[in-house]
């Protein structure tokens, strides 16, 4: 305390730490800092690092833009889908993270290994069919599973939404994805091992509709593979860059210069013999122009070299 009287034993120890140099006179004692401990899970490794994942990102934003593109053609009506979180977890945690019905659709990616998982909400699909039989398309209240045409009306939307996600993925590799078949029930999809580690891309679908969400959860193990294709195929595609560069530097082209032009009647033209001058357009102090196959790409002063004429190229 500010105003606190120090006794005589206090007094005396305070002056024996002060000589021992425990104590600095006008010393400022800062209060010590808690250390930040950062919380890590054993259970859930991450292993896909961040720079992937950023990657991951910009083209999950990518594909959200057209999907929702995709909703509103087929609903007729403006929807807007957003990247919400890319997470990582294990298949039982995605699994269990989901206590009502969902439409869960098995995704072959081919050409890597292993299979993966897109979900939507089956309110969100019953708006769909709603949509697409001429009714108003609002989610019902109630939810309920889908019955086999329904699935079929919405597995069209599903494979065109499958079609997006694939062509915007198509920049890290040829992808061959496909949805397989369509449960009501997540639970009986044994796609992976319970303990395997999963990315799961998670969208937000809003619109006049009503809300709803879409996930594509695929397996790390398979996104690796696919970073590591992708690497490697861009590789490829640098060395084939690179030959044909050298291939093309190695072949000839016609080059011309143009002096000046003018305009002559055809009587002008007929009359013409050795010796006499034809006035060009050109004034003497413009710069000539090169041609490259017809197409005029370069400007220069022309000039000598040796006993050739030439251009100096300005």
């Amino acid at each position: 305390m500010a105003n606190s009287i120090l006794n005589n034993d206090e007094v005396e120890a305070l002056l024996s730490a002060i000589e021992g140099g425990q104590v600095l006179v006008g010393q400022k004692v800062e209060p010590k800092k808690d250390k930040k401990i950062q919380h890590y899970d054993f259970r859930r490794p991450d292993r896909f690092p961040r720079e992937q994942k950023r990657r991951l990102q910009k083209i999950s934003e990518e594909a959200a833009k057209a999907v929702g593109a995709t909703f509103s053609r087929f609903l007729r009506s403006s929807v807007v889908v957003e990247l919400i979180a890319i997470e990582e977890f294990s298949y039982e945690v995605f699994v269990n993270s989901f206590t009502d019905v969902v439409c869960a659709n098995v995704v072959n990616l081919k050409p890597l290994a292993g299979l993966g998982c897109l979900t939507m909400d089956v309110g969100f699909c019953l708006a769909i069919v709603d949509r697409g039989l001429g009714g108003p398309g609002k989610i019902p209240q109630k939810v309920r599973p889908l019955t086999m045409i329904e699935e079929s009306v919405v597995g069209v939307v599903l494979s065109d939404i499958m079609e997006d996600i694939k062509l915007c993925w198509s920049k890290l590799a040829k992808l061959e994805w496909t949805l397989e078949k369509m449960e009501m029930d997540i639970r009986s999809l044994q796609l992976v091992p319970i303990t395997e580690l999963m990315i799961s891309i998670n969208f937000a679908i809003s619109g006049d509709l009503g809300n709803g969400t879409f996930i594509l959860c695929i397996p790390v193990t398979s996104l690796e593979m696919l970073m590591i294709k992708s690497k490697l195929e861009k590789t490829d595609r640098q060395k084939e860059i690179a030959i044909i560069e050298n291939v093309i530097k190695e072949v000839e082209l016609n080059t011309s210069v143009i002096f000046g032009s003018t305009q002559l009647s055809l009587n002008e033209l007929m009359n013409l013999k050795a010796g006499d001058v034809v006035k060009l357009d050109n004034k003497i102090t413009e710069d000539l122009c090169l041609m490259v196959e017809g197409k005029a790409k370069r400007y220069g002063k022309p000039g000598v070299v040796g006993k050739k004429m030439a251009l100096q190229v300005s």
